[in-house]
């Protein structure tokens, strides 16, 4: 009779990340989630090949966790891209490593994995096409730069600062520089949806 399985292949990502977060980013290692787990590390390489792998799981749950936060917002229009520049800084402060996770998992564009970075981009590109369909793709990249930049800054150098000091004023003026430029070009590879 076979043992039961202890490690559910649906919330595996979502569990280690869990443990991630209470060992923190840098401490982290296949042999302390599967210890966190209660199981063997060989049980964990039954479900995936190397860290890399484990990451891009652990990854995953960060965005779902991250695509919950900005979801939350229930603002209309212009109000709701800067609420959304908002809530992304804040998740980045409030669950730094489940920030880590979402930014290091480096999953291949053709990894079934990678939809849901995919998926939070679509989110994010319909929020600008809504404002600006001309240059949509554009502007949200620009968007999406801007909020991870001052993501990075607010994690790092600018940590003593109020983490959305000045991004209102930066998000709306790049809104309005996409305005009066009219169409752009898509910078986005063409793997990525647009």
């Amino acid at each position: 009779m076979p043992f039961p399985a202890r490690i559910d292949p649906e919330t595996l990502g979502a569990d280690a990340l869990a443990i991630v977060e209470e060992l923190g980013w840098d401490a982290w290692s296949l042999r302390e989630i599967a210890k966190g787990l209660g199981v063997s590390p060989n049980a964990l390489y039954r479900h995936v090949s190397d860290r890399d792998s484990l990451l891009v799981s652990v990854g995953v749950a960060a965005v779902h966790e991250l695509r919950a936060a900005l979801n939350k917002s229930r603002a209309k229009g212009r109000d709701r891209i800067l609420d959304l520049a908002r809530r992304y800084v804040r998740f980045a402060i409030r669950r730094p490593h489940a920030f880590a996770a979402f930014v290091h998992a480096k999953p291949e564009p053709d990894d079934p994995r990678a939809q849901a970075w995919f998926l939070l981009w679509t989110e994010v590109l319909e929020e600008i096409r809504a404002l600006l369909p001309e240059s949509s793709a554009a502007a949200a990249f620009a968007f999406w730069s801007l909020i991870h930049g001052r993501a990075e800054l607010a994690r790092g150098p600018a940590r003593s600062a109020e983490p959305t000091a000045g991004l209102d004023v930066a998000v709306d003026a790049l809104l309005r520089g996409f305005e009066s430029l009219g169409e752009v070009p898509s910078p986005l590879p063409d793997y990525v949806p647009r």
